[in-house]
């Protein structure tokens, strides 16, 4: 499930309890903005919705925002709904919304997140460190991610590892659904946007592969096991997403470097 997927389902939601109490839904936003708690503890998303109108219809936001937890709670796709602080909603998906995105990713390809091509990206950019090959060069951090990931594919082969079909629901690690939640949301991105979107998922990847509790690949004698095929599966969407990245502002996507 992508974010404009959710901020429809909370908005909906929303719709739903301000008419079951006599309240003004036309004070709702066209669009319900989320954002990605600082700490996964808080869960997938947040929004803070009911702060934002719970003025306008006379309400407590706090109150608001427990109503509207509790209408999206066992939600399609939503595995828990809680209300926090004066008007917040942290919202956790479940594990098949989560990876929902990577089959969507495997079913289009090059198609995923299609958009026109994007100039001037990371114009910004010092040019003296965009020549370097350093990690702090958000252009070599994100195409040096690519180059990790198309690494990990290769060297797959060699343990004739075939991730088509694997469980995706074995990829838990916080550094897993982190990179799972950013994938999804590269289809709704502004264009304007893709750049620093790269730059998050190359981030995200990176801190994914140096974490130990989540190696990709099996090691020495170890035998390929069902999580070492969900995580190449994911590697697979991950390298994929970073190439339609790269492709959309005009950057080449190396395989090695």
């Amino acid at each position: 499930m992508n974010p404009a997927v959710l901020a429809e389902k909370v908005r909906a939601a929303a719709v739903e309890v301000l008419a079951d109490r006599g309240l003004d839904s036309t004070v709702l936003p066209e669009s319900v903005d989320l954002r990605r708690p600082d700490d996964p503890a808080h869960g997938d998303f947040a929004t803070a919705l009911p702060l934002r109108i719970g003025g306008l219809v006379g309400v407590p936001p706090s109150d608001l925002a427990r109503w509207l937890a509790v209408a999206l709670a066992g939600g399609d796709g939503i595995d828990s709904a809680e209300a926090a602080g004066p008007g917040f909603v942290n919202l956790r998906l479940t594990a098949a919304a989560m990876t929902g995105v990577v089959a969507d990713v495997e079913a289009r390809g090059a198609r995923y997140g299609a958009r026109p091509p994007v100039t001037g990206a990371w114009h910004d950019v010092d040019p003296d460190l965009r020549e370097r090959r350093i990690r702090a060069n958000p252009v070599f951090n994100v195409q040096y991610a690519h180059a990790r990931v198309c690494a990990v594919v290769h060297n797959s082969v060699k343990f004739g590892m075939d991730p088509a079909g694997a469980d995706l629901g074995l990829v838990t690690h916080e550094r897993e659904g982190a990179v799972i939640r950013t994938l999804g949301e590269f289809e709704v991105l502004a264009a304007d946007r893709v750049a620093r979107y790269l730059e998050r998922l190359a981030d995200a990847l990176h801190g994914w592969y140096d974490t130990p509790e989540c190696r990709i690949l099996p090691q020495g004698d170890e035998e390929v096991a069902d999580v070492h095929l969900a995580r190449l599966r994911l590697s697979r969407a991950v390298r994929q997403v970073l190439a339609n990245g790269l492709e959309t502002v005009g950057v080449s996507a190396p395989e090695r470097m």
